[in-house]
């Protein structure tokens, strides 16, 4: 029997992790192997519970933007959004009085938006 162990790994770049982890394998050459070895026993040093037999391995993949992040994003958006239909209006309609909607109420509005999430 052959005492060695063969894989073939292959993965998208559509992540930052993934493409530096990429760049690195492929700067290590035929070094490869070591330095998965060491990661890898690194990481079942930090997590002992891994080599439980008869459990199920899960792989959590967290995203690299939180949910106050993208919120943030989101409001910026609209504030952006909102200050460009409010000039555009003005300039078509420089007569009428338009009232800008209040920051807050787009706040508040987006935070009762998680009445609909699961």
């Amino acid at each position: 029997m052959d005492a060695k162990y063969r894989f073939t790994l292959q993965w998208g770049a559509e992540s930052v992790e993934k493409i530096q982890v990429g760049n690195l394998l492929k700067r290590l050459g035929n070094r490869k192997s070591e330095f998965i070895v060491m990661a890898i026993s690194e990481y079942i040093n930090s997590h002992p519970d891994i080599q439980s037999t008869g459990q199920e391995l899960k792989i959590v993949v967290k995203p690299n933007i939180d949910r106050e992040q993208i919120e943030s994003m989101v409001k910026k958006m609209i504030d952006e959004r909102l200050t460009s239909v409010i000039s555009a209006n003005r300039e078509i309609y420089p007569v009428i009085k338009i009232d800008p909607v209040s920051n807050d109420d787009i706040y508040e509005m987006i935070d009762n938006l998680d009445m609909f999430s699961p």
